[in-house]
């Protein structure tokens, strides 16, 4: 081998070995249901993991879940309700403590983990850090069955309702379900995405957290991330997270959307049931 490629083939083995020392092993739980045993290495725009010493980059939006404690699975059934509820973000410590806050960086060697509400901790110390709701990501036990409008409560969906995955980064998903003019229809949402790259801009099907609206957005009188529809090419309608019953507009194909100026930077899906009333 040239001394000068030794160099930098040495230098990159060393900056590894350096983030490998102060790394945190933990299971990353990805929004559709993958999980992977890595180190934590860094955050910043993605998260850096070194998966069985490859790197990988992972936009922030695509985890749901941390468990530095255990395999992201046999969660107990009132941790997983606390953090289904706490709107973007939620802390077990190994202590036991539980709190609300979004994880907003880490610095230092070995890691510090930076929350919304100011708390600083190392990553030994923690158990499990949510990034949002678990509902409706495969491998946990309430995936799909809480109805948007009361949290916890046995899905109103008959058996025969369709499924549709409605991603939060396209703005209109084709349900491929026709409708005709007068037809009843009723729908179920659940689920959560994350508007932008700013960790706290979260919306569930009502809408973001923080109620914004767009006046660029397909419906700017109703908040910004909001589930819609439409029949064809038809105008979009609000639907939310209600459960009342829909009168199709027209007949054509029915379309579900998110209600963005700018779904490119978004993460995170809606899984909505659609039925005849």
């Amino acid at each position: 081998m040239r001394k000068q490629f030794l160099i930098p083939v040495l230098a990159g083995i060393l900056a590894l070995g350096a983030a490998q020392a102060f790394a945190q092993t933990a299971t990353v739980v990805m929004r559709n249901g993958e999980r992977v045993r890595a180190d934590i290495v860094d955050m910043g725009r993605n998260f850096t993991l070194n998966v069985n010493g490859q790197m990988r980059q992972v936009p922030l939006g695509d985890i749901v879940l941390i468990d530095f404690a255990g395999d992201g699975r046999n969660i107990p059934a009132e941790e997983i309700s606390k953090a289904n509820a706490s709107n973007g973000g939620f802390v077990v410590m190994r202590s036991g403590e539980q709190f609300n806050a979004r994880l907003q960086d880490f610095t230092g060697k070995p890691l510090v983990a930076i929350f919304s509400d100011g708390r600083r901790s190392n990553l030994g110390d923690l158990s499990r850090v949510y990034f949002g709701s678990v509902d409706n990501v495969p491998g946990f036990p309430n995936s799909g069955v809480a109805s948007a409008t009361q949290p916890g409560s046995p899905s109103a969906a008959p058996n025969g309702a369709r499924t549709v995955v409605v991603p939060g980064n396209v703005q209109w998903t084709n349900t491929n379900i026709t409708v005709r003019r007068g037809q009843r229809i009723r729908f179920e949402s659940t689920g959560e995405i994350r508007l932008s790259l700013n960790g706290d801009d979260m919306s569930k099907p009502a809408g973001s957290a923080t109620f914004r609206h767009s006046d660029k957005a397909p419906i700017p009188t109703i908040p910004v991330g909001a589930l819609m529809g439409r029949i064809g090419n038809g105008q979009p309608f609000s639907i939310g997270e209600t459960t009342q019953v829909f009168d199709m507009p027209e007949n054509g194909r029915l379309f579900l959307g998110v209600n963005d100026d700018h779904v490119a930077d978004n993460s995170g899906n809606y899984v909505v049931k659609v039925w005849e009333q």
